[in-house]
């Protein structure tokens, strides 16, 4: 499945270090038909509702935002769009 990933932010140290841990896990997670995208436009910005740059979008789902890159949550963020795992991914979460 491909995945449509997008990094938003204006090209700031995070921005660009989680561009670098998203392309290492593209490769470690043979996901080779992910669309990888850095966005720096201001309506992106503002329709993700994104304040606090950078953010990660994933199939157009806002999964983080802020400058906390945990390498561990990223690869989480992106398993969860992969066919079979969203249900998987939130059995056990403690949500409510």
């Amino acid at each position: 499945m491909s995945l449509d990933v997008r990094i938003i932010g204006k090209g700031c140290y995070f921005c660009r270090q989680l561009r670098k841990i998203v392309d290492e896990l593209v490769v470690e997670m043979s996901l080779p038909e992910a669309q990888v995208e850095q966005v720096d436009r201001l309506d992106e910005l503002l329709e993700y509702g994104v304040v606090n740059p950078p953010a990660l979008v994933v199939n157009g789902k806002l999964k983080m935002m802020g400058r906390v890159l945990v390498r561990s949550r990223v690869k989480q963020a992106l398993e969860e769009e992969l066919p079979g795992q969203s249900a998987k991914s939130s059995q056990g979460e403690g949500k409510g």
